[in-house]
């Protein structure tokens, strides 16, 4: 059953008088793999249009959604904690690049390597939050603060919308593109991953949906990042 969902725009933070408002600038930037037709349309490098598998926010029941938010709150565990606020706080991509860098270190790459998977990982990594802002804006989905229940959450509510989730679709993206550059890695870096996705939920700024929807999304991305290189054979430990 479609029903209509609250809106990010029309509902004020607490202890605010207006909505707020934000910056959707960036679903607008241009992206290195994935480029657009008409009509919101999105191609992959080989000119074939993608069609997204994240669900329409429609779709999904927020009271419920709303609900798993208020029941994690209320059972966090210190260690749940420890993860909301470490994935939570400071730039999220630096540490998926120092895991990069680890890796590269583990399996003895040398400097033009360890260069060319940065640089298609931080490309990859441009076109997953170009994508997801456009969807942000899109949908326009309301955050967990915005329901007046006074929530305790671990971190501060992000000025933007909720859905799909950012931390998600970056983790869902690296997850696949990282899997296909250090195959021996794959179980630990989706592992990794998942942990920085549902870190959301724990800190209390976004419906678990946001979470299991931007890893699909950004997995997909990371799918057509991963295309492309296996036509370039960009597979570091073949």
């Amino acid at each position: 059953m479609r029903t209509r969902y609250r809106r990010w725009t029309e509902y004020p933070y607490p202890g605010e008088s207006i909505p707020p408002k934000g910056s959707p600038e960036a679903g607008n930037w241009p992206m290195f793999f994935i480029s657009r037709g008409r009509d919101n349309d999105f191609l992959d490098p080989f000119h074939q249009r993608i069609i997204w598998r994240t669900k329409n926010p429609i779709d999904i029941d927020w009271e419920t959604e709303l609900f798993i938010v208020e029941e994690t709150l209320k059972s966090l565990t210190s260690q749940q904690i420890r993860i909301a606020q470490y994935w939570g706080t400071g730039e999220l991509t630096a540490k998926i690049t120092t895991l990069i860098f680890n890796l590269s270190k583990k399996y003895k790459l040398g400097s033009p390597s360890v260069a060319r998977v940065q640089a298609y990982f931080h490309a990859a990594m441009n076109d997953t939050f170009v994508m997801t802002w456009f969807f942000k804006y899109h949908w326009d989905v309301a955050r967990p603060n915005q329901y007046g229940r006074n929530l305790s959450t671990v971190l501060f509510t992000p000025r933007f919308p909720a859905y799909p989730s950012a931390h998600a679709t970056v983790a869902g993206c690296a997850e696949a593109v990282l899997s296909y550059i250090f195959p021996q890695e794959s179980s630990e870096i989706k592992k990794l991953m998942e942990e920085s996705a549902q870190s959301r939920l724990y800190a209390g700024v976004h419906f678990n949906e946001d979470n299991i929807e931007g890893l699909r999304l950004g997995r997909q991305i990371g799918e057509v990042v991963v295309s492309l290189l296996m036509v370039q054979n960009l597979n570091t430990l073949q």
